[in-house]
C-alpha cells in the first residue's frame, strides 16, 4: 500500500519501479539517477505499521540490498537531426543537444533522429552501420518509411495505421525500454501514425519497436504533436514526453533537474514558495488534473 504517490517527472532520469494512480502516471517506488549517484524514493507504507508486516520488511531489505549493489551506467551526449519542433521539445526536457552532420560517431554519443531526417542525411548509412555494429545507441522518433529506407543499414517496414493504445508486458530493469508501460503510449485522441510493422521487435501495435541486432529504438509518438490545453491531449502530451525522456535516459542521456539543488537548499516555511511547480514537469499542474478530487474516484 502507498498513501502518497509521486507523479512521474518528465524531466530528468526518473525510473519508476512501480506504477499506480490514475492513468498510471504516478509511482510509489522510483529511482532518480544523476552523475554517479542514485536517489530512491519509496512512498510505500513500510513504516508506521501497528503490527509487524513481513511484506514491508522484505521490501525494505530488498531495497537496501539493491542500493548496496547498484553501480552507475555510462552517461552519453546527444546528437540530433530532425525538425526544429523536436529539438525545442528535447531542450525543454533539460537535454543538451548538438546537431548531427554526416561523419563518424563515437560510443559516448546517442543519436536522436526525428521525422524528415532521412532525405537530408541519406549519406550517413555507412557511418551509421559501423557505429551501430560497434554498439552505438540510436533513438528514432516518428520516422516514416522514406526516412527509414534512407537511413538504416537494415530493412524495417513502417506503415501508417490508426493508433489509440497498446498492451505489452513490463520490460527488464537494464533494457532500453525499462520503465515504459502501456499508459505511456495511450494517446486519447485516435490518429494515424507511422507504425513499425516488420523488420524489428514490435512492441504493442508498432508504436514502439527495437531493432533485432542493434541498439535502435523506434518511438512513433512525437510528443510535441500533442501539446494542447485540451485535457485529453494534455495527458497524452505528458505521457508521451515522459516516454521520450525515459527512452533517452535508458541510453545514457538525461535532462538536467534542480532536484539535488533543492535538497541542498530547504524551503523556508516563513516564505511560502511553489518551486515544485517548475523544473520537473513541462507544464504546471492544475486542480482539474486530479480526477480523484473532483469525481470521487
Amino acid at each position: 500500500m502507498a498513501s502518497v504517490l509521486i507523479e512521474k517527472p518528465t524531466c530528468g532520469d526518473f525510473l519508476p519501479l512501480l506504477d499506480g494512480g490514475f492513468d498510471l502516471q504516478f509511482s510509489p517506488l522510483m529511482e532518480y539517477r544523476e552523475g554517479k549517484g542514485l536517489v530512491l524514493f519509496c512512498q510505500m507504507d513500510v513504516t508506521g505499521r501497528t503490527e509487524i508486516e513481513p511484506a514491508a520488511e522484505m521490501l525494505v531489505r530488498n531495497l537496501l540490498q539493491y542500493l548496496s549493489a547498484w553501480t552507475p551506467s555510462p552517461r552519453r551526449k546527444a546528437l540530433y537531426a530532425g525538425p526544429p519542433a523536436g529539438r525545442n521539445h528535447l531542450e525543454s526536457l533539460g537535454i543538451s543537444l548538438d546537431s548531427y552532420a554526416v561523419g563518424k560517431l563515437s560510443p559516448d554519443q546517442v543519436l536522436v533522429l526525428g521525422s524528415g531526417a532521412g532525405p537530408t542525411h541519406a549519406g550517413c548509412t555507412a557511418a551509421l552501420a559501423d557505429w551501430l555494429n560497434a554498439g552505438g545507441n540510436l533513438l528514432a522518433i516518428g520516422l516514416d518509411q522514406e526516412d527509414a529506407s534512407a537511413l538504416f543499414p537494415f530493412t524495417v517496414t513502417i506503415k501508417k495505421a490508426e493508433h489509440i493504445s497498446a498492451f505489452f508486458e513490463p520490460f527488464g530493469l537494464n533494457t532500453l525500454l525499462a520503465g515504459i508501460g502501456p499508459a505511456d503510449v495511450h494517446i486519447r485522441a485516435p490518429r494515424e501514425l507511422p507504425l513499425v510493422s516488420a523488420g524489428a521487435r514490435i512492441v504493442g501495435d508498432g508504436v514502439l519497436a527495437r531493432a533485432e541486432d542493434a541498439n535502435v529504438v523506434f518511438c512513433q509518438l512525437e510528443p510535441w504533436q500533442f501539446k494542447s490545453s485540451q485535457s485529453n491531449l494534455k495527458r497524452t502530451y505528458r505521457r508521451a514526453s515522459f516516454l521520450v525522456s525515459r527512452l533517452l535516459a535508458n541510453m545514457g542521456v538525461a535532462g538536467a533537474t534542480p532536484l539535488l539543488d533543492r535538497f541542498h537548499r530547504p524551503i523556508n516555511v516563513a516564505q511560502p514558495e511553489k518551486r515544485w511547480l517548475t523544473g520537473l514537469y513541462l507544464d504546471q499542474p492544475e486542480e482539474w488534473d486530479d480526477p480523484y478530487r473532483f469525481f470521487r474516484w
